[in-house]
């Protein structure tokens, strides 16, 4: 469309938009210069001509600057600017993520943040507060959860800035560290050491005090996850259709299990994306007697590893068989009534089958797994092994 033929009120689309409303119009028939427009907190609009468009955006960082400094901190008149009350409107706002979420969020809320900071002004929360609350986390919680504190204190601070409950320039979790640490250089935070997850003997062990224990059925389960590496809620959700032998051995992963304290239901896999996955040739007969089963029973749309019932397994009902077989199995316990390892742990005994034992390249590794990129498989499972200063003196002996 020409500009003689666009409409007489017609605005062109900006070439970019700022936080505070800052915008950066491209040239046209009528002007032939950037142009950069924005609104003063009085609500005079500002207007500049630049020959570039890096002059635009410098010109438009400089406008940002300037209304991030004056412009008002909105209050809520019906509202006290109270940390709950920040809380509160922070959950309303959570209120389009997964329910397993939410919850996770609230309880961290409920149980570390509101009792410390809830009557405290957002406006008088300081460091300081926060340094309080992670030190006390540390004191009782895995290193995992302590990263989940900071977390949730983390993404109050970015809420607040966003709904203009606190100036840019103040910052309550400034210099607050709540990031687990690796002990080794050239490890990952959350590496994943082999020798610290079950052999497979271990893992043999435990798959036959189920079928003992009268479970053969989680024992295929279990069996699968230790090769195809899929998370619990992925694995509940599996159908016959999801399962392939011919042409190839493929586990699809389109679906899964997300259980919150108020039900069970099925949600797209985590990051929302599908992918299929492998079992080795070994767990095809079993595996194929067992789809066959579940398909002249209920079609191809039955689960293949259901609860009670029929319907979907609840976790919490499975770790207690879980919990006893591996003590039949002779694991480690952390108690009577809890195994060292859990479920979650065959996950990354797969991880490192794929990437040691068969050898498969470090970013198919990831996309069976479901990981978001391949460096975030290996700083998890490769990292820096054992062994490394032989390896690495062997190779230099002839130099």
């Amino acid at each position: 469309m020409s500009d003689a033929d666009r409409p007489r009120h017609y605005r062109k689309k900006p070439l970019a938009v700022f936080e505070h409303g800052t915008r950066i119009y491209a040239p046209s028939g009528g002007e032939r210069r950037y142009r950069v427009v924005a609104a003063e907190p009085s609500g005079a609009r500002v207007f500049h001509k630049s020959s570039s468009v890096e002059d635009a955006r410098a010109k438009a960082r400089e406008l940002e600057a300037y209304l991030a400094a004056h412009s008002p901190i909105r209050i809520d008149p019906d509202r006290p600017r109270s940390v709950a009350a920040l809380a509160d409107a922070y959950q309303e706002h959570l209120s389009g993520r997964s329910l397993r979420y939410q919850e996770r969020q609230q309880a961290i809320m409920r149980c570390w943040v509101l009792p410390r900071l809830g009557t405290v002004a957002v406006s008088a929360w300081t460091p300081a507060d926060s340094e309080q609350i992670i030190t006390a986390a540390r004191a009782r919680l895995a290193p995992a959860t302590v990263q989940g504190v900071g977390s949730v204190l983390r993404s109050l601070v970015t809420f607040a800035h966003k709904s203009r409950w606190l100036p840019r320039e103040v910052d309550p979790m400034w210099g607050v560290r709540y990031s687990t640490r690796a002990e080794h250089q050239g490890e990952a935070a959350g590496f994943v050491p082999r020798d610290a997850l079950p052999n497979d003997i271990q893992c043999g062990a435990i798959f036959d005090a189920l079928i003992d224990a009268g479970q053969p059925t989680w024992a295929l389960a279990m069996r699968l996850a230790h090769r195809c590496g899929a998370r619990w809620g992925e694995l509940i959700a599996l159908r016959p259709c999801d399962v392939d032998f011919e042409p190839h051995r493929s586990i699809r992963i389109a679906r899964a299990v997300e259980q919150s304290a108020h039900a069970l239901t099925i949600k797209a896999p985590k990051n929302a994306q599908k992918r299929s996955t492998i079992f080795p040739a070994s767990l095809s007969p079993a595996l194929a007697a067992h789809v066959a089963e579940v398909t002249r029973a209920g079609g191809d749309a039955g689960l293949l590893f259901p609860g009670c019932g029929g319907g979907l397994a609840e976790r919490r009902q499975f770790l207690r068989v879980w919990h006893r077989a591996a003590r039949d199995a002779g694991w480690p316990m952390t108690n009577e009534k809890r195994a060292l390892w859990h479920p979650h742990d065959l996950r990354h005994v797969a991880a490192c089958w794929m990437l040691f034992d068969v050898g498969i390249d470090g970013a198919q590794v990831a996309r069976m797994l479901g990981h978001a990129n391949a460096a975030f498989t290996l700083s998890r499972y490769v990292g820096v092994r054992s062994g490394a200063d032989a390896a690495t003196n062997g190779l230099t002996e002839g130099w």
